[in-house]
């Protein structure tokens, strides 16, 4: 594999993987075909790719020892994992996969379109947004580091959904905040309330305490570490007790932002391929991801390459358990680029919120979301 970087293809030998490797091949980009993640991991130890593609349908239904390898190729190699699926892919193989970490979804046969914009985003390292460019008046400034990576993801879109900028790291990320970043909101979402004792005696002496605002959160809560403030105002969250929406909820409460417009809508877990295009271009062509949440007023898409916030676009929400499609138009309200990163921590996608859609798509869009959003609230 040249040292730019190709793409290792995991699909078993059948007469259309030769399609996948002439297409990227065709985006100018060297392609290595394995049969199985054995493989996958010996060629990737040879040389590290630029992108692993996996074929849903050499792997369904998933045995849980192929899901471990797979969750071990993926944080092994760095790189960025996209699903090719079609659409009668399950929706509960591509949640698997998502869970094991899949940044993207192309639907097969793949076309040059989608292929070039995916390789050059990952080709190119995204730099991080200088938050002290915002001023006083723009967002709040939200900075995230965990070890707690699915509720801290959950916790970063909402925020994000409400306005705020959230700066993602690793509780294990060296790199301090830059000067003049104008934090705001310190969160730590730690897995033990002894790593997040760690991580505060580490990289956050009691000097950096005075006027600041952290949210401490874990399972079983902070306990004392959130009664030592130093001078800031803190508060300290249960993991096992609470929903990313509280943590949401005390941020809008301790900055006044308590309009209803603010709150994110309860939503629920809905995995799916999705297509999308720019409205009013009825020439356009459509652009391929994957759903991972579904509200009655959005869609939360997993894509390498989003469209920009605050574009229309068009969506094509294929129930493939339904066997059914589902049209409707919407505007991003926010957008995330993958960015070559020391961890997995960096929602990568779009929220999507919805505008437009006929009266039976509504009345499906309720069914798939019936959850009571009382059912959310905070437990006594």
């Amino acid at each position: 594999m040249s040292a730019s970087g190709g793409v290792i293809l995991i699909e078993n030998a059948n007469p259309l993987r030769a399609q996948t490797i002439q297409a990227i091949q065709a985006a100018d980009r060297e392609c290595v075909a394995v049969g199985d993640l054995t493989e996958a991991l010996a060629e990737s130890r040879r040389q590290r790719p630029l992108m692993l593609m996996l074929d849903c349908s050499s792997f369904m239904p998933a045995e849980e020892s192929t899901l471990s390898r797979l969750q071990e190729l993926r944080r092994m190699v760095g790189a960025p994992l996209v699903l090719l699926a079609n659409l009668e892919t399950p929706t509960e193989f591509i949640e698997s996969l998502s869970q094991m970490g899949a940044d993207d979804c192309l639907l097969k046969p793949l076309r040059q379109h989608q292929l070039q914009p995916r390789f050059e985003v990952a080709a190119t390292p995204t730099p991080r947004v200088n938050p002290s460019s915002l001023g006083r008046l723009g967002p709040k400034v939200v900075s995230l580091l965990h070890g707690q990576q699915n509720f801290a993801w959950r916790t970063g879109e909402l925020l994000e959904q409400s306005g705020y900028h959230v700066l993602y790291g690793s509780l294990e990320d060296e790199r301090e905040p830059p000067p003049g970043s104008n934090i705001e909101l310190h969160i730590l979402c730690a897995a033990s309330r002894e790593e997040l004792s760690r991580v505060l005696r580490l990289r956050h002496p009691e000097e950096t305490w005075a006027g600041s605002r952290w949210f401490l959160i874990c399972p079983g809560g902070p306990g004392e570490l959130a009664t030592h403030s130093g001078g800031g105002l803190v508060a300290g969250f249960d993991m096992t007790q609470v929903f990313p929406e509280h943590v949401v909820q005390k941020a809008n409460a301790w900055f006044s932002r308590v309009s209803n417009a603010l709150q994110p809508e309860a939503r629920v877990p809905f995995f799916c391929p999705v297509e999308y295009r720019e409205a009013g271009n009825l020439f356009g062509d459509w652009n391929s991801c994957y759903s991972y949440d579904l509200s009655p007023g959005g869609i939360f898409l997993r894509t390498l390459v989003p469209a920009r916030p605050g574009a229309a676009v068009e969506l094509k929400i294929h129930l493939t358990t339904q066997r059914t499609e589902l049209r409707g138009s919407g505007v991003v309200a926010w957008a995330n680029t993958y960015a070559q990163r020391k961890a997995f921590s960096h929602p990568v996608g779009m929220g999507v919120q919805f505008l437009g859609m006929s009266p039976k798509g509504l009345s499906l869009l309720r069914e798939l979301c019936g959850v009571d959003p009382a059912a959310r609230n905070k437990p006594e």
